[in-house]
């Protein structure tokens, strides 16, 4: 029976994906040190303002298309889908108009339709339950991507930024023609109503500055090393509670199942097990770097923000049960005041002097706060409550003609 349940295949499969978004995560670290020795800190500062421009464009947009993706039909899956090839195809088509005139605009543009075109692609099989196909889908189009643009930065004698960007833009071409033939014989739809679509977009803007918010506001108010120093932890923290969404999006077709019954979902006892793990792993690395000496106390705040992986592996998790179960204004009320919370008391801990651990602490008050509004809500679920909150057939609305003409998928 244990070893049943720890080599389930939700397990597995977690594992699987945790394992490329690792990979993907090096590679990553290995395109910055790429751009920095070859063409230096200057422009590697405007490909992060691009990338972070991209950011703000693309994740409210498609964060409506991710959270419908999860939770209604295969019909309106479809339609929907097709909306958002539609969207990416735009604003991929937008990107390339402003390249010229501004390559770091343009470029922002590129990915950010990019990324919603290839989210369309991978969006069938995290629907089904399989983000470890998701995740070997991230770390192929980015290891594709760094190829030909490293290939470019190390043949040439003198690389410019605008071709570099250029051709790391080239596998969205690829995925473009993926997208569209994912799509054909659909007839795109609007996804769901605009009261919907406008608490989703706040939802995912909430997410931003939770998430990049607080690296902003301590470089303001400190310097570039103290928020170095927490970025660094941040990464490793996030990147380490990455396995505990990996894990409950294998619970993703039998939740949808049960209108978003928790009880079908991962036990409560084994998140706690994992988030715990997780945790442990981040404070060894913490305590490894403290006894090794390192700048700006970086160990210290690896320690301190073990406590965050816990709390942060369980609100992942308790996160995607309140997608399925259509519990937006909670999230979206939750995350404002997470926020608000965290950059209000980062701003007093840092004025007080704890700089990258005051952060720290404010990022573990804020966690607590969604874990503890996310896991009374999560498990007020009730039947009667799920059928009241359950979509309408033909929701929605035809807007446009198909992607492409053919049989259905």
């Amino acid at each position: 029976m244990i070893l049943t349940r720890l080599f389930s295949p939700n397990l597995i499969k977690a594992g699987v994906a945790s394992g490329w978004v690792l990979g993907g995560r090096v590679m990553g670290l290995l395109w910055t040190a790429f751009l920095i020795f070859s063409l230096g800190l200057g422009d590697y500062g405007a490909y992060a303002i691009a990338y972070a421009i991209s950011a703000m464009i693309a994740a409210p947009l498609d964060n409506i298309f991710l959270v419908r993706s999860l939770r209604v039909s295969d019909e309106t899956f479809r339609s929907e889908r097709a909306t958002r090839v539609w969207v990416g195809a735009a604003l991929l088509i937008v990107g390339c108009a402003l390249f010229l005139p501004s390559f770091i605009v343009g470029f922002a543009f590129i990915v950010a339709g990019g990324e919603i075109l290839f989210n369309s692609v991978k969006s069938s099989f995290l629907r089904d339950g399989h983000p470890n196909i998701v995740m070997r889908y991230d770390a192929i189009r980015q290891a594709a991507s760094v190829a030909i643009a490293a290939a470019y930065l190390f043949t040439v004698p003198d690389p410019r930024l605008e071709i570099t960007v250029a051709l790391y833009s080239i596998p969205y071409l690829v995925v473009l023609v993926m997208a569209i033939l994912k799509a054909r014989g659909s007839r795109a739809a609007v996804p769901g109503s605009w009261r919907e679509m406008l608490l989703l977009w706040f939802d995912a803007m909430a997410l931003a500055l939770y998430l990049q918010g607080d690296v902003l506001l301590l470089g303001i108010l400190t310097n570039d090393e103290v928020a170095g120093a927490y970025s660094l932890a941040s990464v490793v923290s996030l990147a380490a509670s990455a396995f505990a969404q990996m894990f409950v999006h294998t619970y993703h077709e039998r939740l949808r199942s049960a209108d978003g019954n928790p009880g079908v979902g991962p036990k409560p006892a084994i998140t706690v097990a994992i988030s715990l793990l997780l945790g442990g792993a981040v404070l060894a690395v913490g305590l490894v770097a403290m006894a090794l000496g390192n700048e700006e106390n970086v160990g210290a705040v690896l320690v301190a923000m073990s406590f965050f992986v816990v709390l942060r592996s369980i609100s992942l998790v308790l996160t995607t049960i309140l997608y399925v179960q259509h519990r937006d204004g909670h999230r979206v009320a939750a995350g404002w005041i997470a926020g608000a919370v965290k950059l209000g008391l980062l701003t007093l801990l840092v004025l007080l002097g704890l700089d990258a651990l005051g952060a720290a602490f404010a990022s573990i008050a804020a966690e607590l706060v969604l874990v503890i509004w996310y896991f009374r809500v999560v498990y007020s679920w009730s039947p009667e409550r799920s059928r009241m909150r359950a979509e309408k057939p033909g929701e929605s609305t035809p807007i446009i003609p198909p992607i492409v003409e053919g049989g259905p998928l």
